[in-house]
């Protein structure tokens, strides 16, 4: 009978381990004392949990958790919470979605949501938020207009593009120009031309 069980609980522990996964590691610090982290992943969603001892005392311990969900034409979308218990922390919404995709061209939206949490876990003060628009031509050539607001400040815009000016299979010379603006900022520009290739 203790044989039969003893099969039972080795069959339970290996397909749990092919649905899910352990992860994890540790080392010394360099102040003295040890640190590590230790999470758990089960198909999108993960959580983690992380802290120190210097010895004589526990340091903050983190806990995080999200989910990560893979969307066609390599986009994607999730979320994540950081905290402290009993302090707080932060929590995020991003994603991709790309928009077009064929063979000569490619144009995706990529943007995030972040907030400050409470050690009740609720969002206070002022997110941070972003957003990018990127296009890229098969030829090379690419371009992107993004904007962001952090904690509430000036919201700062940022333009750019990039044509290659020569292009071989071991690198090439790109003209780019970019641009960058905020509220109650004057815009600032630049052109400049970048190559690098390798031998």
């Amino acid at each position: 009978m203790v044989k039969n069980i003893i099969k039972l609980v080795l069959v339970v522990a290996l397909c749990s381990q092919s649905l899910a996964q352990f992860f994890g590691g540790g080392g010394f610090l360099p102040s003295g004392g040890i640190g590590g982290m230790g999470g758990y992943k089960y198909g999108p969603a993960w959580g983690s949990l992380s802290g120190s001892f210097d010895g004589r005392r526990l340091g903050p311990v983190n806990v995080g958790s999200g989910a990560h969900f893979k969307l066609p034409n390599d986009g994607f979308a999730g979320g994540r919470v950081a905290v402290q218990p009993g302090v707080g922390g932060m929590g995020s919404l991003y994603g991709k979605v790309n928009i077009l995709d064929g063979p000569s061209h490619n144009l995706n939206i990529q943007g995030h949501h972040d907030r400050f949490l409470t050690k009740d876990l609720k969002p206070f003060g002022p997110p941070t938020n972003g957003l990018d628009v990127n296009y890229k031509h098969v030829n090379g050539a690419t371009a992107h207009i993004g904007a962001s607001q952090i904690n509430g400040g000036p919201i700062q815009g940022s333009v750019g593009a990039s044509v290659p000016l020569v292009k071989t299979p071991n690198g090439g010379i790109n003209l780019g120009v970019r641009g960058t603006a905020a509220q109650g900022m004057k815009p600032q520009g630049e052109i400049g031309v970048v190559g690098s290739f390798d031998f």
